[in-house]
């Protein structure tokens, strides 16, 4: 048995980890919760959806696992030490390198 959450059209919305781009539907709602990219706020038509635990690491297609990234902080999160957690409150906080801060102390995006 799969559980599978569905919005009020009855999209569905998480998708699990076989399903590795984020559908339509799921990008509108990103949208709706992070409004811009949630490192530097470049509008939401400029970004794309993130993985925030990586897909390719078993992290699965679903809202509370993704985030909107522009292409540069996209990039940036991929290679430079900057990491990306779901707060208590379902938004995405953002953890800096080490190098920058040493105690890495989450950021509200």
């Amino acid at each position: 048995m799969t559980a599978i959450i569905v919005d009020g059209e009855k999209v569905r919305l998480d998708m699990g980890h076989p399903q590795r781009l984020f559908t339509h539907h799921q990008r509108k709602a990103l949208i709706v919760r992070d409004q811009c990219c949630v490192k530097c706020g470049a509008a939401a038509g400029y970004t794309q959806c993130h993985h925030i635990r990586f897909w390719a690491d078993g992290g699965p297609t679903d809202l509370d696992n993704g985030c909107l990234l522009c292409t540069s902080c996209h990039a940036q999160i991929h290679a430079s030490g900057w990491d990306i957690i779901m707060g208590a409150d379902r938004h995405p906080w953002l953890l800096p390198p080490g190098e920058q801060d040493p105690t890495r102390t989450p950021i509200p995006a």
